[in-house]
């Protein structure tokens, strides 16, 4: 079976201008990755278009998000102080971007995170006009961890009118609350040869199991897959920098 049409795209041009003229407010996106494969090198590039970032912390204290160079949020200050800090930003011409969650040494500080995570998401929804970014979602929504499925759930199933997107990164989509993957009309994909994985993101996705397998194993590593939710559109493919096109297009 042939597979559809692919567009490679050149790492420094799949944000801007495609996927900055392509992602719009209120629209979810999925990352599906396993660990070390550079999601959250991808996601910070996702992360530079928008203005308004809460960027979450479920590990409370991970390297890699931390590495993004935000301002951390150890306590939420509530939505009116928060939208005074967003003013202030405008009017200086700066973006407001934050890692959510205060960095946590023991067990016993597992509940302040939980709290501060559960407030953000709730004044991120009440305010709208954010992108959420959930790092590690099989960890902020497992009822024996962070157990906050429902304040997720609720952006991605009724947040689009409010102009809020969420950005969700997980190894597999079986990890995780189904609408994570159903409500997103972009999923980005690193190589995998994980069988669940490919028939999940078929059925998702409305596209044949062999194509989705033949896109996958195409790729390169620390490129990614990027597919929306029209069967007919192409897909894309971004290009590491130091892999030729050519090899790509061959």
């Amino acid at each position: 079976m042939p597979l559809p049409a692919v567009e490679p795209l050149e790492w420094r041009d799949a944000f801007r201008p495609w996927f900055a003229e392509t992602w719009e407010p209120g629209q979810h996106m999925s990352v599906i990755a396993p660990t070390g494969a550079g999601k959250t090198t991808f996601v910070g590039g996702l992360l530079d278009l928008r203005r308004y970032v809460l960027a979450f912390d479920p590990k409370g204290g991970d390297s890699t998000l931390t590495a993004l160079g935000y301002t951390r949020l150890s306590t939420w200050p509530g939505e009116k102080k928060m939208s005074e800090m967003v003013a202030d930003n405008d009017e200086h011409g700066r973006p407001s971007r934050y890692i959510v969650g205060p960095r946590i040494r023991s067990r016993s500080d597992l509940p302040k995170l939980r709290e501060v995570c559960r407030q953000a998401l709730e004044g991120a929804f009440n305010m709208g006009g954010w992108t959420c970014y959930v790092d590690e979602l099989q960890i902020a929504t497992d009822p024996r961890m962070m157990n906050l499925r429902a304040e997720i759930d609720e952006i991605l199933i009724a947040a689009r009118d409010k102009g809020l997107s969420l950005i969700s990164s997980y190894q597999a989509p079986s990890w995780v609350t189904p609408h994570a993957a159903k409500m997103s009309t972009w999923v980005a994909v690193s190589y995998t040869r994980d069988r669940d994985v490919v028939h999940r993101l078929s059925e998702i996705l409305g596209r044949p199991r062999e194509e989705i397998r033949g896109a996958l194993e195409g790729l390169d590593p620390f490129s990614w897959l990027i597919v929306g939710r029209d069967p007919r559109a192409p897909y894309r493919v971004t290009l590491p920098d130091f892999i030729p096109p050519k090899k790509i297009e061959a």
